[in-house]
């Protein structure tokens, strides 16, 4: 395998930078005499771990907001740094691990992700939260691209490796949540605990030093960050157009749970265990993953459409639960919007590199990811002011009607532009 795989990818997978040319090797069949398992349970593991960390304070938030008094405004804000730590990455190091090789990038990626935590532990403050999400952010965004393309190296089998990375993926962003919620019920120092476990749990990372290298000469690489150009060939414009404005409402829905999950179940259905604000981001993220895998034989342009369909009708629960005070309801509708928008992320991921022409699917794939870092945080801001402007109810189904306009506008367009060679 020479290349990331970009329609393996899920919320935070790849990184959108241009593939390696001939500087890879596949290590998983190169070297038959050697078990390629360990290895691949090394970075495996990296990769859940760092991606636990993605989601780790989410039931924290409600506690930061009564000990430092920030409203659902300034929390949205404090999660939205952290798609401005990934997005930094994407934009300016998506190849750099196709020219210094994957472990330069990971190891640090480690290395970055454990200082998030003492920061997080160290500075329970508004600028040491700020900070600390973005530390975590730039993380996540070294290593989805790295691993994801280490994985593909090291498989016997490339193809089921873009499997392995969306499940990883999933279960980590679903998990992180779980266990923070954990710890804060059942441990002390609820501020200072989960990063503390989180911080032991990244150490064996630092074990991807001792596994092969797969990218040729990567010491000899010089490194070179610039940002990536991001254009839309006139060509692929309205699929791209479809495929972002999906991918955006899909990622607002994710964004808003991750981010005021705590506030919606103690205002709405009088619920303030941790341990549920964690159940309900593993409901969206784990339903969003195992969506994307019973959907990979979807075509594109159905998958899109479909998962799109499903989005609007789980927010729908999840607007219904909160005035019938209905945990049950609630949970089934973070279920079902984040499996229908898992669906919608791969699908429109996968027409838009279908639409690109040679050479420029980097920029098509940057430009994706733009749209669907923006809708992780611009909604779930807006979401922030209306709560704090208006009610709960109010704010949840105005963001509903809005995601709901977009899903509308995006299944118009994609039915007619559909093409047979892009499926």
């Amino acid at each position: 395998m020479t290349k990331e795989n970009p329609t393996a990818t899920h919320p935070h997978t790849a990184a959108p930078g241009r593939a390696p040319s001939g500087q890879s090797t596949s290590l998983g069949t190169s070297r038959p005499g050697k078990s390629p398992y360990p290895a691949l349970l090394t970075v495996t593991y990296l990769l859940f771990t760092v991606m636990l960390g993605g989601t780790l304070p989410t039931p924290l938030y409600p506690l930061y907001a009564q000990r430092l008094g920030l409203s659902p405004l300034v929390v949205a804000l404090v999660f939205a740094a952290y798609a401005l730590g990934i997005l930094g990455p994407l934009l300016f190091a998506g190849g750099l691990s196709d020219q210094i090789g994957r472990r330069k990038v990971l190891v640090p990626a480690v290395a970055i992700g454990i200082l998030s935590c003492v920061v997080f532990a160290v500075s329970p403050t508004l600028p040491g939260l700020l900070a600390g999400r973005i530390l975590s952010g730039i993380s996540v965004g070294l290593t989805t691209g790295a691993a994801t393309a280490y994985l593909g190296e090291l498989h016997p089998r490339p193809p089921r490796a873009a499997l392995v990375a969306a499940v990883t993926n999933m279960a980590g962003l679903g998990v992180g949540p779980l266990l923070s919620g954990f710890l804060i019920t059942h441990a002390p120092h609820p501020l200072i605990t989960p990063y503390a476990a989180l911080a032991v749990l990244l150490l064996p990372g630092a074990l991807v030093l001792a596994l092969p290298e797969s990218v040729r000469n990567a010491k000899d690489s010089t490194v070179r960050l610039r940002l990536q150009r991001l254009a839309i060939p006139a060509a692929a414009r309205p699929t791209f157009a479809a495929a972002a404005v999906a991918v955006f409402g899909s990622f607002a829905v994710l964004g808003l749970l991750s981010a005021l999950a705590g506030k919606f179940l103690a205002e709405g259905l009088h619920n303030t265990s941790p341990v549920m604000a964690g159940t309900v981001v593993l409901c969206a993220f784990g339903c969003a993953g195992l969506a994307q895998l019973a959907a990979a034989r979807l075509a594109p342009h159905l998958g899109a459409i479909a998962g799109m369909v499903v989005v609007p009708l789980g927010l729908a629960v999840i607007v219904a639960a909160l005035p019938a005070a209905s945990l049950p309801l609630f949970l089934l509708g973070a279920a079902v919007a984040g499996a229908g928008g898992g669906v919608a992320f791969r699908s429109g991921l996968a027409l838009v590199v279908a639409q690109a022409p040679a050479g420029r699917t980097g920029e098509l794939v940057s430009s994706y990811f733009v749209a669907a870092y923006l809708g992780l945080a611009v909604p779930a801001i807006g979401v922030g002011l209306l709560v704090t402007a208006t009610s709960l109810g109010t704010a949840a189904t105005v963001f509903a009607a809005v995601v709901t306009v977009l899903a509308a506008i995006s299944i118009t367009v994609t039915a007619k532009t559909r093409r047979p060679n892009a499926t």
